[in-house]
Order: structure tokens, then C-alpha cells, then sequence
């Protein structure tokens, strides 16, 4: 994924499914505040893995109908 979208917070939309709206508010806003990527806030939480964040951050993932990394469902 390239570095722009990365280091935008819009792509927690993309995490929420995964992580629940709670959690996600809370990465979300760090990420404002501290300039911190998505992807550094959820390995930092430990909340996803970064072989989790790869499928959900895929640019063909998020930009497909549905959730993003939804094969990870099907894991539980």
C-alpha cells in the first residue's frame, strides 16, 4: 500500500469490522493526535497481527465490495 494511505486515518473504516467501533474510535483518534499510522496503533494495542493487517489494508481488499479481510471471519 502506498505511504499516503497508510498514513490516513480513513482507513480504520477498513480495521472496524475487526476490531469493533470502540476500539476503533480510540486508534482512530491516537492516530490524530500523535501522528501515528493505523497500522503502528493496532500492533502496538496488539489488537490485529500485522499478517491480519496486510489482508485488511490490501488496496484490492478495501477497495472490493463487503469487509475488508473478510476470510478472517471464517477463521473463528
Amino acid at each position: 500500500m502506498n505511504v499516503s494511505s497508510e498514513k490516513s486515518v480513513g482507513i480504520i473504516t477498513a480495521v472496524n469490522p475487526h476490531i469493533g467501533y470502540e476500539v476503533a474510535a480510540r486508534v482512530a483518534r491516537e492516530a490524530i493526535l500523535n501522528g501515528k499510522s493505523i497500522r503502528e496503533l493496532c500492533l502496538q494495542y496488539d489488537v490485529l497481527t500485522e499478517e491480519e493487517l496486510e489482508l485488511i489494508l490490501n488496496p484490492y481488499e478495501m477497495t472490493n465490495p463487503g469487509i475488508s479481510g473478510s476470510s478472517l471471519f471464517d477463521r473463528n
